[in-house]
């Protein structure tokens, strides 16, 4: 009877520190509410569907944005900095874009990683990768205006 007894609170326990631990996720390093608790645990919309991921290079003195999401192997790191873009992960995620090649093609005036299929001829050094930003994006039906507001960013001083 004891054993029972102490599974009956054993899952409620486990349940209770993980919703803690979630809140002061949401609160302190950015986790999205969505998942981070689940049915709208927290009472805000904030969707990561409703937040961008990329990072920004230097090139020829123009700036250009990288959205992670639009860059196939890196999906998921976009998914998951969207998800919860704390300064560590931040940090972590520049350091493995930073360790990829990558490239200016001026055809279409952009940046792209380099691989077997679109070798190209402007290679980019890792000193034109300036950071990686997490902004949250929202919609005022009155102006019909879309608004950027920045979430979280990294800077490499490396």
């Amino acid at each position: 009877m004891k054993k029972y007894t102490f599974l009956k609170f054993l899952v409620p326990l486990i349940m209770t520190f993980f919703f803690a631990r979630n809140l002061v996720y949401v609160e302190t390093k950015n986790l999205d509410s969505w998942l981070g608790g689940s049915m709208r645990m927290f009472g805000t919309i904030d969707k990561m569907l409703y937040r961008v991921c990329g990072f920004t290079v230097e090139y020829k003195g123009k700036e250009y944005f990288v959205n992670l999401k639009k860059t196939t192997i890196l999906r998921g790191m976009g998914l998951k900095a969207r998800i919860m873009p704390s300064e560590e992960r931040l940090e972590k995620y520049l350091g493995e874009i930073k360790g990829l090649a990558w490239c200016y093609d001026p055809e279409n005036d952009k940046i792209v990683i380099s691989g077997k299929s679109n070798d190209c001829d402007t290679k980019l050094e890792n000193s034109n990768i300036k950071n990686i930003e997490v902004y949250g994006i929202s919609y005022e039906a009155e102006t019909k205006i879309v608004n950027l507001s920045l979430i979280n960013t990294h800077t490499n001083v490396k």
